[in-house]
């Protein structure tokens, strides 16, 4: 799961993960960008943080979310080569 780092992810909330975290984040969902990825869980910074200075890191345990979506681009297929005569 190291691929998550660094990406923003949408983590879709289990009832675990909502009553978990009903006093720091409201709605189904959460949206982040993913620091760590441990054992434990994912770490995600959710919001902007204040450049230089410290910021809080949420732990997203395994069992807290049911889907995680991630945006990727598409990859570019590499030029082929023609044989030629």
């Amino acid at each position: 799961m190291n691929w998550l780092q660094g990406r923003t992810v949408r983590f879709q909330l289990m009832a675990f993960g909502k009553q978990a975290l009903a006093g720091a984040i409201k709605g189904d969902s959460v949206l982040g960008i993913v620091e760590v990825v441990d054992d434990l869980g994912a770490w995600i910074v959710v919001g902007s943080p204040a450049p230089g200075g410290p910021y809080p890191l949420f732990l997203l345990k395994w069992k807290s979310f049911s889907t995680a979506v991630v945006e990727v681009e598409e990859a570019e297929d590499a030029p082929k080569s023609r044989i030629g005569f």
